[in-house]
């Protein structure tokens, strides 16, 4: 089995770490979405959206890189392209070993937290838009019908008030 040099693990390393970096990032938009959406700052929630979509693509950048790094690290190490990162453990040293198990431990760890945090700011912006359809429909009943979907969803739709009746 090939054991790798520091100039074969290094990368990877900075690769890991740079990705774990990025996750938090992420974290923290999807938190400061939420702080927004308690405030009912919509604009500041459509702001980070934008900031939000952005974080996404530096995070698969991040993680290209990496993907990269190790189908390097699979041909050194005579292994399929693609092969996860155990079953390269025996080509490491071992005092690399657990550094690069902490690394994706953590990156494991931020994308649960990561994706639990987008699922409350989903339902909470759900619910703050069918709170919204409610009280439209309590002000304009005549102008909404709520039927179901093909999908079996609630779909509601309705004719769109001109702008003198939705000013006045």
């Amino acid at each position: 089995m090939t054991t790798f040099s520091n100039y074969d693990w290094e990368p990877l390393v900075d690769a890991l770490r740079a990705e774990l970096e990025e996750y938090g990032a992420l974290f923290n938009h999807l938190t400061r979405q939420q702080e927004e959406i308690f405030a009912r700052r919509v604009d500041a929630v459509l702001e980070i959206n934008g900031d939000i979509d952005g974080q996404t693509k530096i995070i698969a950048s991040a993680r290209g890189r990496r993907d990269e790094i190790m189908t390097d690290l699979s041909e050194k190490a005579g292994l399929p392209a693609g092969s996860r990162l155990n079953a390269m453990h025996e080509s490491f040293p071992d005092f690399v070993r657990p550094l690069l198990e902490a690394l994706v431990r953590d990156i494991n760890l931020m994308i649960n937290r990561t994706r639990r945090k987008a699922r409350q700011n989903h339902i909470l912006l759900a619910r703050a838009v069918e709170l919204t359809q409610e009280t439209l429909r309590l002000l304009q009943p005549e102008t909404f019908t709520k039927t179901y979907a093909r999908s079996g969803q609630v779909s509601v739709s309705g004719e769109k008030p001109s702008r003198y009746q939705a000013v006045g």
